[in-house]
C-alpha cells in the first residue's frame, strides 16, 4: 500500500508539473493574444458600466442583457453614422494627405543635400530614388506592409467580437473562470475581479477625458496656425492620446510634416503647440485627473510599456497602461496586505 500510495503522488506532481509546463508553452505560443483578450476585457468593461448608467437614467425596467445590446446597438449606429459622414471626403483628404507628406519628404531632402558635410558626399545628381530600397527589398517591404495590415485587421476583428461576447454575459465567463480555482481562493479572487472593474473604469474615464483635450485644443491649435487638415489631424492626435507617453509623438509626426511646407514658422509653431500641450497633458490635466481615478508612477507606466512591447508586440503598448493598473492593484491586494503584511 505503501508503494501504490508513492507512486500516485509522484504520478500526480508528474501531472501537475506536466500541466504547468503545457500551460506556460501554451500561453508563450499564443502571448500575442493575451493583450487582445486583456483589451477585449477592458472594452467589455466599459459597456457594461454605460449599461449600468442607462439603467439608473431609463425609467423603463430593461434588462442587464437588453440594455449591454442597445449600447453595443448605438455605439455601432453611431460609428457607422460618422465614418459614413466622411466617407464622401476620406478619399480626396487621403490624396491630399499623400501629396502633402511626399511633398514634405522631398523638401526634407533637398535641405538635407544642401548641408555642407551632406553635400561633400553627394553625387551632382543624386535624387531621392537613389537612396531608396531596391525594388525586391520594395516588394518585400510592401508584402510585409499588407500583411502587418491583414493582421490588424484581423486583430481588430477579435477584439470587437470578444468585446461583445464578454459585455452580453459576463457573468457567464466571470463565474466560469472562478470556478476554475480552488474553493479557498474563489471569494477573494471574485473581489478582486470586482476591484479591477472599478479600476479599469476609472482608468478609462481618465483616459477619455485626457484624449478630448488633446485633440480639441491641438485642432483649434493648427487651424490658428494655418497647418491643413486641423480636424482630421486633432481627431488623429485625441485617438493616440489613449497610449500615454508614445501617443503624443505619434501625433505631432504628420502634423510637423505638413507644417515644414508652411515655412519654417509654421513648423516651430506647430513643435511648440505639441510641447505646451504635451506639459500641460502631463503635468495639470492627468495629475488632476489620476486624483479622482487611478495613480500611477510615471516612470513605471513607460517601463510598462517598453515590457508589454517586448513581449506582446504592438497590443502589449495599446494595453500596457490599463495592465499596469491591474497589476498593481492585484500586487497591492495578494503580495503586499495578504502576505507581507499580515
Amino acid at each position: 500500500m505503501d508503494h501504490t500510495a508513492f507512486a500516485k503522488r509522484v504520478l500526480l506532481a508528474s501531472g501537475i508539473v506536466l500541466l504547468v509546463v503545457a500551460s506556460a508553452g501554451l500561453l508563450y505560443v499564443a502571448r500575442n493574444l493575451l493583450p487582445l483578450i486583456f483589451g477585449s476585457v477592458l472594452i467589455a468593461v466599459v459597456l457594461n458600466q454605460l449599461a449600468d448608467l442607462m439603467g439608473r437614467w431609463v425609467p423603463w425596467d430593461l434588462s442587464r442583457n437588453f440594455r449591454a445590446g442597445l449600447v453595443v446597438s448605438t455605439i455601432a449606429v453611431l460609428s457607422s453614422l460618422t465614418i459614413y459622414s466622411f466617407a464622401s471626403s476620406a478619399a480626396q483628404k487621403a490624396a491630399q494627405f499623400n501629396d502633402r507628406i511626399e511633398s514634405s519628404v522631398q523638401e526634407a531632402f533637398k535641405s538635407f543635400k544642401q548641408q555642407p558635410l551632406v553635400e561633400d558626399h553627394l553625387k551632382d545628381d543624386a535624387k531621392l530614388s537613389s537612396m531608396l530600397p531596391s525594388s525586391a527589398k520594395s516588394f518585400g517591404l510592401a508584402k510585409n506592409f499588407f500583411a502587418s495590415a491583414f493582421g490588424g485587421v484581423a486583430d481588430f476583428l477579435i477584439l470587437l467580437i470578444l468585446s461583445i461576447y464578454f459585455a452580453i454575459s459576463p457573468e457567464k465567463y466571470r463565474v466560469g473562470a472562478i470556478r476554475l480555482l480552488p474553493t479557498a481562493w474563489r471569494e477573494k479572487t471574485s473581489e478582486l475581479l470586482s476591484e479591477s472593474s472599478k479600476t479599469l473604469w476609472r482608468w478609462m474615464i481618465g483616459r477619455l477625458i485626457a484624449m478630448a483635450l488633446v485633440g480639441i485644443v491641438f485642432g483649434i491649435g493648427l487651424a490658428v496656425i494655418g497647418v491643413p487638415m486641423p480636424m482630421e489631424l486633432g481627431v488623429f492626435a485625441g485617438l493616440v492620446t489613449f497610449i500615454p507617453n508614445i501617443g503624443g509623438i505619434a501625433a505631432v509626426v504628420p502634423a510637423l510634416l505638413l507644417a515644414s511646407q508652411e515655412g519654417s514658422t509654421a513648423f516651430v509653431s506647430v513643435l511648440v503647440l505639441y510641447l505646451v500641450i504635451q506639459t500641460i497633458e502631463s503635468y495639470l490635466i492627468t495629475p488632476m485627473v489620476q486624483q479622482h481615478q487611478v495613480e500611477l508612477p510615471p516612470a513605471m507606466v513607460i517601463l510598462a510599456q517598453i515590457i508589454g512591447g517586448l513581449v506582446f508586440g504592438f497590443w502589449g503598448i495599446v494595453f500596457a497602461t490599463p495592465m499596469f493598473a491591474v497589476s498593481m492593484l492585484w500586487v497591492k491586494q495578494i503580495y503586499v496586505e495578504d502576505w507581507l503584511e499580515s
